[in-house]
């Protein structure tokens, strides 16, 4: 009886354990602070080199977030559209994502575009609108 109980108790903190661990992964969650709706692509890669690994379409003044399941370098590539307005097209800094033994990472990127005559994009490089719809790079 006492070992059944000890059994019991050590699959239970197994369990417990194993599903802390499986909870714990890595996110980036992506802010817009514009009255533009935009398409961000996350790129898997650095130095603008990469490939597609997920794109998300964020709200006007929303947020969303995109979890990661690999250590790795990331950069995105964002296309912000507002009726009656020409879209902007944005890439990113790359950013170092961990999600391994050593821990996971939490990140934030925030979006703010000023409307004027010309839209004024804080961070990252302008690029064209056939680089924003490459889901390559190479």
């Amino acid at each position: 009886m006492e070992k059944s109980i000890k059994n019991i108790v050590l699959l239970f903190l197994l369990l417990v354990f194993s599903s802390t661990a499986i909870a714990q992964q890595a996110s980036l969650t992506i802010e817009n602070r514009s009255i533009r709706s935009m398409t961000v692509k996350i790129m898997k890669g650095s130095s603008g080199k990469g490939t597609l690994f997920t794109t998300i379409t964020i709200s006007a003044n929303s947020k969303e977030t995109v979890y990661f399941s690999q250590t790795g370098y990331y950069f995105t590539k964002t296309k912000a559209v507002l009726n009656g307005k020409d879209p902007v097209y944005q890439k990113g800094q790359p950013f170092k994502v961990v999600n391994d033994d050593t821990g996971y990472s939490v990140l934030t990127l925030t979006f703010v575009i000023k409307e004027s005559a010309i839209p004024q994009v804080t961070g990252g490089q302008q690029i064209s609108k056939s680089e924003f719809d490459q889901n390559w790079h190479g």
